[in-house]
This record gives structure tokens, sequence and C-alpha cells, in this order.
């Protein structure tokens, strides 16, 4: 090899090495930090109130998230560790009430859900007819009716100890509690020949689909035994009635005024 050749072989070797020992600079990848997912609960409240008077109703059952509760006498209620959440949904079933669905969001420690039931029928509606269907029953004279008169009393029943109530039982004309309405019934047509039950100036205070107080005007027009001796008998009256099962009963019945005319 001659050395020209001998150079150039140097040369290259020492360029090769150097060339080698060259080294990239290092790169850096920044990575992305950690994302820290919060989950965040809140509690869910209100009260389950009837539409028309306002007034609580108990024994309502409320449900959310698969969790049901039942409202007490103050028609409140509570969830607690509740997720947030925008897509939640409130459903309150009652068996007197139309169902209710609400849906809302919650972004917040604490949210107030204020519920108002509808009845399934208006109250008023029905206390007219029960005191339709009271009268024609009153009227009928019919001993067969008179179990019938019974079953719109609540085995709780009473009537008032006032003097002008006292007095109408005394009289016949209404029981004194359960046990006395087959009797008073039972002698009532077997004294009159023809009776005449008017309920009228019906003012009704709802307190809820299953409770209510009514007042009203009762005149009545008789004619007793053979002689159809002529009885004429108003009073100023007030029933408080209880819903039981899907029937109406009278709990409580009382007179204010009663004018009896012989």
């Amino acid at each position: 090899m001659t050395t020209f050749n001998k150079i150039i072989l140097l040369f290259l070797s020492m360029a090769c090495l150097f060339a080698c020992g060259e080294a990239e600079d290092p790169v850096e990848i920044e990575q992305e930090p950690e994302k820290t997912i919060v989950v965040q609960y809140g509690t869910v409240s209100g009260t389950v109130t009837d539409v028309g008077s306002g007034h609580p109703i108990l024994g309502a059952i409320v449900t959310l998230q698969g969790l049901s509760v039942t409202t007490g006498v103050d028609g409140a209620f509570a969830f607690h560790g509740i997720v947030y959440d925008d897509a939640h949904t409130l459903t309150v079933a009652d068996a007197d009430y139309k169902p209710y669905n609400q849906p809302f969001a919650l972004d917040q420690p604490r949210l107030v859900v204020e519920v108002a039931l509808t009845p399934l029928r208006d109250p008023a509606v029905e206390v007219r007819e029960f005191f339709d269907h009271f009268s024609d029953l009153l009227e009928s004279l019919d001993m067969d009716n008179i179990e019938a008169i019974r079953s719109l009393f609540s085995e709780t029943y009473v009537a008032a100890d006032d003097p002008a109530t006292l007095f109408g039982v005394a009289s016949g004309i209404i029981p004194e509690n359960y046990e006395d309405v087959i009797p008073a019934m039972t002698q009532l047509f077997e004294e009159y020949v023809s009776l005449e039950f008017i309920f009228k100036d019906i003012e009704i205070d709802v307190t809820n689909a299953r409770k209510m107080a009514v007042t009203l005007r009762l005149d009545i027009n008789a004619e007793k035994g053979e002689e159809r001796d002529l009885r004429e008998l108003k009073a100023h009256c007030k029933f408080e009635f209880r819903r039981e099962g899907s029937d109406w009963k009278i709990v409580h019945w009382q007179l204010f005024e009663l004018d009896i005319r012989l």
C-alpha cells in the first residue's frame, strides 16, 4: 500500500471515529398530569302536599335512584348521598292521588323539591254524591237498606256530646255511635211513614284526599205513624269524614243548631 493510500485510510478512520462518537441530545417527553375525578354528593329533600289544600300527605311513597321512603305526618322526605347528576327523576306514588314524576338536576349540596299531588277524584264531587246516596237510603224507609246506611259510617264513628247533638240523638235523628246505627235507623223507619232528607248549603274543608270536614244545612220533613203527624226539623250540621279503602266514611256528626216543629 502506498503512503498516499495509507494517509487516506487513516483520515477516513478518524472521521468515522469522530462521527460515531457524537451522540444526539436526549429528547425530553412531557407526560400529561393525571386527572383527578371528584365525585360530589348532595341531599334531596322536600314535602309532599295536597295540591288543593296545601296540607301534607301522610304515607306517600317517594322514590329516587331506586331508594324509597314513606312520608310521615308532616309529608316530609329526604335522600342523602345522592350523586351530582343532571338527569335525576323523583317519583311519588299514593293510592288516592295521580302518579307524579319530576326530572331535576343536582349540582349543589342541598336541593329542596316541593311536590303537590292531585287527587284521583275531586273530593267536592265525591261528598255531594255521598249525601245524594245517603238521602236516597234514608228516604227509602226500606229495612233492607239499613245495613247499607251503616256502611256509610266508620267503626270509629261517634256523635258529638254538646246539648244540640245530644237532643238529636235522643230524638232518634242521628245515631250516637257505630253500634247505635242499626237500632237508630230501625226505630226511625218503624216510626215514620214518610221521610225527606235535604242536605243543602254544603261547604267542604278538604285536608287531603283521605280527610275532610263538611258543614251544611239539613232539612228533614217527616210524617209519623198512621196519623201521619207532620214533623219538621232544621239543623246546622258538621260532618267529619275519613277515607277508608276507596270509600268515604262518617267519623263524627255534630249539630250546631236544631229547630224541631211538631
